[in-house]
């Protein structure tokens, strides 16, 4: 009996604490500033199963390896695609975060905020699907002359 009893309360207690903060792979895309590469891209399937995009992007030319601008971005395919720039100097610091883009394929933005200090840049904003309003970030940092994009 206090096998049964155990039991339940163990299926009970999944059901109403599911194991949250499972790691996926590749939920960030990390872009070295040191290297020549242009742009990078990278996938992966969330905790609600939506399939997210990052992407980071060199838009500077004629620039020194790593000082430079930066175009960032994450799409939530069928929700949303939000993006932003970063401005690198030669200190591997951000200068600046501008430019922010947002689309929506389905619901609207309701509200948004962009800011930046000299290792990070984060974009907040809420997507709002007919009742339901979801929160939902963009991040980038800098770290050790690269680029991470969450």
């Amino acid at each position: 009996m206090k096998k049964i009893f155990t039991l339940f309360i163990l299926g009970v207690g999944i059901l109403f604490f599911p194991a949250t903060g499972l790691a996926h792979e590749n939920e960030e895309l990390v872009f070295d500033l040191d290297s020549t590469t242009i742009r990078s891209e990278s996938s992966y399937i969330d905790d609600s199963g939506e399939t997210i995009e990052l992407m980071i992007e060199n838009i500077s030319s004629g620039t020194r390896v790593g000082k430079g601008t930066y175009k960032v971005s994450k799409k939530s395919t069928g929700n949303w695609l939000v993006s932003y720039n970063v401005t690198v100097n030669s200190n591997k610091q951000f200068t600046a975060a501008t430019n922010l883009n947002m689309t929506t394929y389905q619901g609207s933005i309701t509200s948004s905020s962009l800011s930046s200090n000299s290792s990070r840049a984060i974009c907040n904003f809420k997507h709002k699907i007919g009742t339901m309003t979801s929160n939902a970030s963009v991040t980038t940092t800098i770290s050790n002359g690269k680029l991470v994009v969450k």
